[in-house]
């Protein structure tokens, strides 16, 4: 068997493996001075895997490459170039890493759809996908944070100190610190919206920041609906196509050794 296709055959789980390693990073970048244009930049580890897993699809060949390469080139180029404050590279590229991600939760939800068959890479890919639903949205919700910094903010926040930061900010180094503390809020936030748990710590103060967060919380509800719905009937299905063979199976088996009957006396 070639690489391409033992990769292909567990494309959700290299993908899950790259997402928890860019979690993994980012959380070791508190802790260790790592550099920050690089910590950034690290969203190419799961846009890489995802572009691949796209791949295998014939009919989504085409889009993933026109779309998955110029958004991974723009991400690292948003990063790597000097902003001075000016984020309508960043905004770009976050918006365009949303997108990328919408089309490859689609294609997971429609593998879950017409699929005949689960394997163990389709369960994870179930949850890659909302893993990226997640991601997807605190895309969405940093942008809404270099629109406003006080996007998304807590009652203790006055003025917010990603807010004050922002004012403050002269340098590529401190606008690229700024933004990793925009995203780990954005990411908090997202994930508390997508499961519905609503800590409360932190509320959407701008219309854009409260369209999303109703939009994701929905987007949620919606795509644990499918997924459970699907794996069930489909798992229903697949013990009950076995259940066939193996009663068609017994019976081939009986029938072969039975004694046959005794053919009746010539008159």
């Amino acid at each position: 068997m070639s690489w391409s296709a033992t990769y292909f055959r567990w494309k959700f789980v290299a993908l899950l493996g790259a997402m928890l390693s860019v979690f993994a990073l980012r959380m070791l970048h508190r802790w260790y001075d790592l550099p920050e244009s690089v910590v950034e930049s690290t969203g190419v580890l799961v846009l890489l895997p995802a572009l691949l897993s796209l791949l295998d699809d014939r009919r989504l060949r085409v889009v993933a490459l026109l779309a998955g390469i110029p958004v991974m080139l723009l991400v690292v180029v948003s990063n790597l170039v000097p902003a001075a404050g000016m984020h309508v590279p960043r905004i770009a590229a976050r918006a365009g890493t949303a997108a990328y991600m919408l089309l490859v939760v689609f294609a997971i939800l429609r593998l879950l759809v017409t699929t005949i068959e689960v394997t163990l890479d389709e369960v994870v890919g179930a949850f890659v996908g909302y893993l990226m639903v997640g991601v997807l949205f605190s895309e969405l919700y940093c942008v809404a944070l270099m629109l406003d910094p006080r996007a998304i903010s807590g009652d203790a926040d006055d003025p917010p100190a990603l807010a004050a930061a922002e004012a403050e900010s002269h340098l590529s180094n401190l606008d690229l610190r700024i933004g990793m503390a925009r995203w780990n809020r954005a990411q908090y936030f997202s994930f508390v919206t997508l499961t519905t748990v609503g800590y409360g710590d932190l509320h959407p103060r701008t219309p854009l920041a409260r369209m999303l967060a109703v939009f994701e919380a929905i987007t949620g509800q919606f795509y644990l609906a499918v997924m459970v719905a699907g794996l069930v009937g489909i798992g229903a299905s697949q013990n009950h196509s076995r259940r066939q063979q193996e009663a068609l199976r017994r019976a081939s088996q009986g029938a072969r050794h039975s004694p046959t009957e005794a053919s009746p006396p010539p008159h």
